[in-house]
């Protein structure tokens, strides 16, 4: 049903066009056309006029009608353009429906207007209004004028609250500032009496304050306590406590500073002596300073005192030690002007030696002496050599003494044999000058020494223990200076006896004596009484400093007496003794040695040395004994001949080029190619003999090597079963 309502409600089918209406005459039709259209187009702008009107006029009290004006003649607009479309198209029940909406709003917009009217006509007219306007331009004006006169005085009303705005906010600022300077004040303030505090309570040193007289003491640090040794309280009750610890002796010195800063208003600085309650004596620096106020005037007195007691503890010592190192100058001083004559005295006692030799030498080399004067260049060579290898061998032993390195090989030994064979090396020296010679043991057996004296039978109370070689070295030493310094004629006296658990030996003599003053240096090395170039006795000085060492090495002591120049000396030797248990005889051991050792006919050895002189001597003396020696001069030069000949022994060098006796040693004892070998080298030292053993060889000798002990050594050797 309302399909087929709204299909009848738009069909046109029924009706015939408006335009039959007016037969379709163009004229009449153009004419209803154009009138409708703009009859429409009218009414549709007039609504839009409305519009706009209202929307600029909201205040208006009614304003709504117009909008319903505007509605209703949107509506009459409309069906004018219904009037032009059912011309052609008869949908007259829209035509009419559209008609009766026009109606409707046309009879709301009469109904409405009607109570309007009365309003409308209320409204005032324009003249009424322009009345109205005047009045109200004239107020405006005078408002104005008011707003004009009331902005005058608000800008100076202005001008004066910003005036005195600027002016408190000036006082304010000021006011702020000095309260935030006094805050700062006052934090600096706390701040400095703080750190004040700190640093009197903290500091080593006593800090106090006193009345101008020093009558009053107003503060004292904590220091003084540690100080001072009594409380500081004392020093608040007793203003003059302080000063009765000074030192009596120190007192009128204070006194003397303190009327000085007084009198002249100024600080004063001294140094005393405190002795503490507890008797402790200390030493203290006081320093004082007047503090004066704004008018110049002393207030306050402050002072500071320090413990400088270990200062002056330091300040003694350097002085101690200045004085140390002064007398350290002088000796280092003495000792090397002791040096310079040490170098002297050894530069013309090993050339000396080397005139004879080198003389007698190049005449035997040159000229054709008689066999008695031949005899005699050749012991004076001989003689001179040996000179020259004791001093060697004295310098060797210093060197080893400093540097720790003496060994000692230590046994039982008879002491009175010890001193009979060295007694027996110098005895010869002694006939020469016609010196009696006397050996007296325990003050019952006196003896004169000749060329008949037999060796006395050994002593089993005598029997001590230590190196027999150094032994024998320590007597004949202080024996050689005895007859040396004794002159022709002269008297020289042994004797042996024994004290308490000590065997001691008195050498006296009536020779030269010693000085008073070199005394106390007979025992140092390198002194000498005479180092003058005009010295009558040669020497470089190290005899008894090398005695004294070795004899403390067995622990014994020397001491020596003289009761001046030209009255002789005495030399007082101790050792301990070895006890000896039940009488038993110790084995003696007189020659090391054994003498005809001297078989080494067919024995084959290898000598190694790059120096022809040493080597060729070698060579010689091993040869004249029947040895069969094959010579070379280097280590590689040994090691291929070995591999061919088959040695019996190798007695070889150690200071050689490209490769030394040690590698050579290792090298062969590594490969077994001889089973013996002895080290013969100018590397007299301990660390050298040591060397030498740990490389390999069973044996080592120093150079010069005398023929007899060469022969000894290599028959001994090769009769032993030792092997490496």
């Amino acid at each position: 049903m309302v399909k087929e309502f709204w299909i009848n409600f738009f069909s046109s089918e029924s009706f015939i066009p408006h335009g039959h209406c007016y037969l379709w005459q163009n004229n009449l039709v153009w004419l209803h056309i154009l009138s409708d259209s703009l009859i429409a187009l009218s009414y549709y702008s007039i609504p839009i006029t409305l519009f706009y009107f209202v929307s600029k006029r909201r205040d208006l009290p009614f304003n709504w009608i117009f909008l319903l004006f505007a509605g209703f003649i949107i509506a009459c607009g409309t069906t004018h353009i219904m009037e032009v479309w059912t011309l052609w198209h008869p949908v007259y029940w829209v035509s009419g429906s559209l008609k009766a909406v026009t109606a409707m709003i046309s009879v709301i917009t009469a109904i409405e207007l009607f109570p309007l009217v009365p309003q409308a006509l209320a409204l005032p007219s324009p003249a009424q209004l322009e009345q109205v306007n005047l009045a109200l331009q004239g107020q405006i004006a005078e408002k104005l004028k008011a707003e004009e006169k009331l902005r005058t005085y608000q800008n100076h009303l202005e001008e004066l609250v910003a005036a005195r705005t600027n002016e408190l906010t000036q006082a304010n600022e000021k006011l702020q500032k000095e309260i935030a300077e006094r805050k700062c004040t006052e934090i600096a303030l706390r701040q400095s009496e703080e750190q004040f505090r700190q640093l009197t309570e903290n500091i080593d040193e006593i800090y106090w304050l006193t009345s101008p007289n020093a009558t009053q003491v107003l503060y004292v640090s904590p220091a003084y306590d540690r100080i001072a040794g009594h409380s500081r309280e004392i020093l608040y009750q007793h203003p003059d406590a302080w000063f009765e610890l000074i030192h009596p002796d120190d007192r009128p010195q204070v006194s003397t500073v303190v009327r000085e800063r007084v009198r002249n208003e100024t600080g004063l600085n001294a140094q005393y002596r405190i002795v503490r309650p507890d008797g402790e004596i200390r030493w203290v620096k006081t320093k004082e300073y007047p503090i004066r106020d704004e008018f110049g005037k002393i207030f306050r007195i402050a002072g500071v005192a320090e413990d400088i007691t270990k200062h002056k503890e330091i300040e003694a010592e350097r002085e101690r030690l200045l004085v140390q190192e002064k007398a350290a100058r002088a000796q280092a001083e003495e000792a090397n002007q002791i040096k310079d004559q040490f170098l002297a005295v050894l530069s013309h006692e090993l050339r000396s030696p080397l005139n004879p030799i080198l003389g007698w030498s190049k005449i035997l080399l040159t000229r054709k002496l008689e066999p008695e004067k031949t005899i005699e260049a050749l012991t004076i060579i001989e003689r001179n050599a040996r000179l020259q290898a004791q001093l060697i061998e004295d310098l060797l032993d210093i060197s080893r003494i400093l540097q720790g390195k003496l060994s000692l090989n230590i046994q039982s030994l008879y002491l009175e044999s010890i001193i009979y064979n060295a007694l027996e090396t110098i005895r010869l020296a002694a006939e020469v000058k016609s010196i009696d010679l006397i050996f007296t043991i325990d003050n019952s057996q006196l003896k004169r020494l000749d060329r008949q004296s037999e060796n006395p039978i050994p002593n089993p109370e005598f029997n001590v223990t230590g190196d027999s070689t150094r032994l024998q070295q320590i007597i004949w030493n202080i024996l050689s200076n005895a007859i040396k310094f004794t002159p022709v004629g002269g008297r020289v006296e042994v004797r042996l006896e024994k004290i308490n658990n000590y065997a001691q030996i008195t050498v006296e003599d009536t020779g030269k004596g010693i000085s008073s003053e070199f005394l106390p240096h007979v025992f140092e090395y390198f002194r000498q009484a005479d180092s003058t170039t005009t010295r009558k006795f040669g020497g470089l000085g190290l005899g008894l400093a090398i005695v004294k060492q070795l004899l403390e090495l067995h622990g014994g002591t020397i001491t020596v007496e003289s009761p001046g120049e030209g009255q002789g000396s005495t030399f007082t030797l101790q050792l301990p003794l070895l006890e000896v248990h039940g009488g038993k005889k110790m084995q003696e051991n007189w020659n090391e040695i054994e003498p005809n050792l001297r078989n080494l006919e067919g024995i084959k050895i290898l000598v190694v040395d790059d120096d022809n002189d040493s080597r060729d001597f070698i060579v010689f003396v091993l040869e004249q004994e029947g040895a069969v020696v094959t010579p070379v001069t280097s280590a590689f030069e040994a090691l291929e001949v070995l591999t061919k000949l088959k040695p019996d022994i190798m007695v070889s060098d150690i200071g050689m080029p490209e490769m030394d006796g040690y590698a050579l040693m290792r090298q062969v004892k590594a490969s077994k190619l001889i089973p013996k070998a002895i080290a013969l080298t100018a590397y007299a030292g301990e660390y050298d003999q040591q060397q030498a053993l740990d490389a390999g060889f069973l044996l080592h000798i120093s150079k010069p090597a005398e023929p007899e002990e060469l022969i000894a050594i290599v028959t001994q050797l090769l009769k032993s079963d030792r092997e490496f």
